[in-house]
């Protein structure tokens, strides 16, 4: 098997900017996602990057005003913001490429302002310790209008820039409040309901959407043998109090940060330099309330990572020190390391995360709530039905979570036609898309064709018929390609008293292509026919019936089954055909003795050839009645 492979790793392009020296300090915009080298307080000009490696930097200079304690443009990225003291904001009108304007905006009743947020466009929230002070931003006036004051004792806040909202923190990290911002509004929620006297600091709380919930993350550290655990309160409405709903048991302790990618909880312990990965839409222990997670993997450093220097001959690389003391982590998946003088995403490493999970079915429920992962399942669904002993337990689990996604999806689909009128186009399904949807034809040309072969036909029923029953348990009707699949190869191994029983209790749904199917196979075994007439009638396929009958010569048989529109043509022929003048003489006579075909006889001057090959069979027999 070799070494286990990571599953998470940096970017491969990063982010480069002027490392933190003497001249330069760094700074971050969370909301823009943009890094700002700042060098002597902007006189020798400021360089902003990001949030991608190719984006054009965008460099200017400004006046210094003292140190560079926070730098920001708003989010249209026509005012910068600079705060320099805990007493006022600086405001510069920007065209692109040079500042136009400055003005300033002082805090209210002598506040200490602790930062601030840009919660619109035009729109700045300075957070002070008195609370936060909302204004209107007007650059043409070169002014600030207040609109709104929430008050509240805040030592300490972090800001979300998805969810608009703001958590504030007082009495030492043991009260937390949170705030959302929308236009010209502030609107305090329930606190975060914590432990008596349970303190937070500021780096152990973070603001995450996960699984579109807003979320706040908070380690807890445990005096004595008992390890950390990050505590999750989700923000299920608005007005709603955050509820902790999830706990993840770390196993570690120490000093811990928070990333999240594809909705997954990334947490990194710097002491044993390993992250650990947690997927709270999975099932864990559960007290009524709150549901305790463990990793889904064991704990694995993070792909070695290195940087191109440019070198006096050729280039040079420089190895990256994960985990390094100088890594500072942004939300969701940012790091960056201001000594080296760059800015990673993480991403997620899924085949090699999946090949570390041993339970299969747990491997398939995490995966189908990750993007562009179909690739990845139906390659583990092959691998694991490949090996010796197949685990039909953990396949079965597998395949009732993959169609639990393809029903839901089915019913969207169904309610979407349903709700639009018959000429109007299907809105578009962007926002209820699964992140994975695996269909019947994912399925069989994928998985099950790749064990149709004579070693692995076994496997291939065991499979099939798992995946049949999951279907059936879903109320997903089964295509016809992989009810003939299942067919065939009962076939193949001679196992149709197996194929009767499926076929009895609904294993395999009853159609005419597959009725089709089994009468072709009547050549190698006598009950396919029995068993194609037993699904025919069913069906309520009459005609159907008769033809088979027929083509056996059992004309009796195909006659009793009755119908309106028989030809009495086609069983004539069939029972002249049939050399058997007993046949010939009931046949032909069901017909003139029934009133329904009373005319057809005087009608239809064709059938006149069976009358006098009926003379010619019976000569003594008077054919006039």
């Amino acid at each position: 098997m070799g070494e286990p492979q990571p599953y998470l790793e940096l970017s491969n392009n990063p982010v480069r900017f002027e490392a933190v020296n003497q001249v330069t300090n760094v700074f971050f915009d969370d909301s823009n996602k943009q890094v700002f080298a700042v060098r002597s307080g902007g006189v020798m000009g400021v360089v902003v990057k990001g949030p991608t490696e190719n984006d054009r930097p965008i460099n200017f200079r400004m006046e210094d005003h003292g140190p560079v304690i926070s730098i920001k443009f708003s989010l249209n990225k026509k005012v910068l913001a600079v705060q320099r003291t805990t007493s006022s904001v600086e405001f510069m009108n920007f065209n692109g490429t040079s500042i136009e304007a400055e003005y300033s905006q002082s805090s209210k009743k002598n506040s200490s302002v602790l930062g601030f947020v840009w919660s619109q466009n035009n729109e700045v929230a300075l957070v002070t310790d008195h609370g936060i002070e909302l204004y209107l931003v007007i650059p043409e006036k070169k002014s600030l209008k207040h609109l709104k004051t929430t008050s509240v004792t805040v030592q300490w806040f972090v800001w979300c820039p998805h969810n608009k909202i703001a958590l504030l923190a007082s009495a030492h990290g043991s009260v937390l409040q949170p705030v959302v911002f929308k236009p010209g509004s502030i609107s305090k929620l329930p606190k975060v309901e914590t432990e008596p006297g349970r303190m937070a600091l500021e780096r152990d709380v973070t603001l995450a959407t996960l699984y579109k919930v807003p979320s706040i993350l908070i380690v807890r550290h445990h005096s004595g043998p008992q390890t950390a655990e990050v505590h999750i309160h989700t923000m299920n409405g608005p007005g709603q109090a955050p509820v902790k709903t999830h706990v993840l048991r770390l196993g570690l302790s120490g000093r811990f940060a928070i990333n999240v990618v594809d909705n997954l909880v990334i947490v990194h312990h710097q002491a044993s330099r390993c992250s650990q990965i947690f997927d709270i839409s999975l099932s864990g222990e559960n007290d009524g309330v709150v549901t305790y997670h463990t990793s889904v993997g064991p704990a694995r450093s993070l792909k070695p990572a290195c940087l191109a220097l440019p070198g006096l001959v050729e280039p040079q690389t420089h190895m990256c020190e994960l985990y390094s003391p100088n890594w500072v982590v942004f939300q969701p998946n940012i790091v960056i390391d201001a000594k080296l003088g760059c800015l990673w995403y993480i991403k997620l490493c899924l085949p090699e995360l999946c090949d570390q999970i041993s339970d299969l079915a747990i491997c398939t429920q995490l995966a189908l709530k990750r993007e562009g992962a179909k690739d990845v399942i139906l390659s583990l669904l092959v691998t694991n039905m490949k090996v010796e002993k197949p685990q039909l337990k953990k396949l079965q689990e597998s395949f009732n979570h993959i169609n639990t996604v393809y029903r839901n999806s089915i019913n969207e689909e169904l309610q979407m036609q349903i709700a639009s009128p018959p000429d109007a186009p299907l809105p578009s399904r962007s926002q209820t898309n699964p992140a994975v949807l695996i269909d019947q034809n994912d399925m069989f040309h994928n998985v099950f064709q790749k064990l149709d072969t004579e070693g692995e036909l076994k496997k291939l029923e065991w499979v099939l018929v798992a995946y049949l029953t999951s279907l059936s348990e879903h109320g997903i009707a089964a295509q016809h390609n992989l009810n003939e699949l299942l067919v065939t190869t009962l076939v193949r191994r001679s196992r149709f008293s197996a194929l009767q029983q499926m076929l009895q209790y609904g294993v395999v749904s009853d159609s005419k292509p597959l009725a089709c199917l089994l009468l072709s196979l009547g050549n190698m075994h006598a009950s396919a026919t029995q068993l194609a007439l037993d699904m025919l009638a069913r069906l309520v396929a009459t005609e159907e019936i008769q033809e088979i009958l027929l083509s056996q010569n059992q004309l009796l048989a195909a006659l009793k089954l009755g119908q309106d529109n028989l030809n009495p043509r086609k069983f004539l022929e069939a029972a002249a055909e049939s050399k058997d003048p007993a046949s010939f003489h009931s046949t032909l006579f069901y017909f003139r003795n029934n009133p329904q075909f009373a005319n057809v006889f005087s009608k239809d001057e064709r059938l006149a050839h069976y009358i006098q090959h009926y003379k010619t069979l019976f000569p003594q027999v008077d054919t006039s009645t």
